[in-house]
């Protein structure tokens, strides 16, 4: 237990629903029935911009850049899944893997959300990415993504950690927990990575034991 030694009590980690669909995912029609079916929304980036207010507008990402992305909607106070290239669900493989590999960081903030009573709250701006990673429930958030895509490889918590810290030389085709681990250590100071890797090691546990 020494990756959570020394910090004294946190909350618990929120563990979002698995969702049991064994239903295709290969077109935007199919996709957004899933979706309807499992709890979010699955849209296309016209409706995902409309939905927002004006401040949310100036900060939301570019329709090109990514074929698609997904976030808490703060209006409409559900996850959403936005397809900015509905062709992304015919020719990138696996794509229902990481729709839900995805959407399980969003449901992570609705839990979120029911906890604080419904507060409201802002799109943190992306393009802040000290603000954007050291956000309290984005800290949440991000570690359960980078733990949900260590524990397809890895045994145990303690071997997934050192995974992990483990020196590689970047590759946009390696993991996806590397690439978001590598921005968080730019961006964030020594307090904020060690909450970090407080939560993942606690998410791990979760799903490795």
């Amino acid at each position: 237990m020494k990756h959570i030694k020394g910090f004294g009590l946190f909350e618990a980690v929120i563990m979002p629903s698995k969702i049991e669909d064994d239903a295709p995912v290969n077109s935007f029609e199919s996709a957004v029935e899933f979706g309807r079916r499992n709890g979010f929304e699955v849209v296309d980036y016209d409706e995902f911009y409309n939905s927002l207010g004006e401040a949310d507008k100036r900060t939301a990402p570019p329709r090109r850049g990514t074929p698609f992305f997904a976030l808490f909607h703060p209006i409409r106070k559900i996850p959403m899944f936005v397809l900015a290239d509905p062709n992304a669900t015919r020719i990138i493989p696996n794509f229902k893997e990481i729709m839900l590999d995805i959407i399980g960081h969003e449901m992570v903030h609705s839990e979120q959300l029911r906890r604080r009573g419904g507060i409201e709250f802002a799109l943190p701006d992306p393009l802040d990415r000290k603000a954007y990673f050291s956000n309290k429930e984005e800290i949440m958030a991000f570690s359960f993504t980078i733990a949900n895509d260590l524990a397809k490889t890895q045994s145990n918590p303690e071997e997934a950690m050192k995974e992990l810290d483990r020196v590689t030389p970047f590759s946009p085709r390696g993991p996806q927990y590397k690439m978001v681990w590598d921005s968080i250590r730019r961006n964030c100071d020594e307090k904020t990575i060690r909450k970090y890797r407080k939560y993942i090691y606690m998410y791990l546990t979760k799903m490795l034991n």
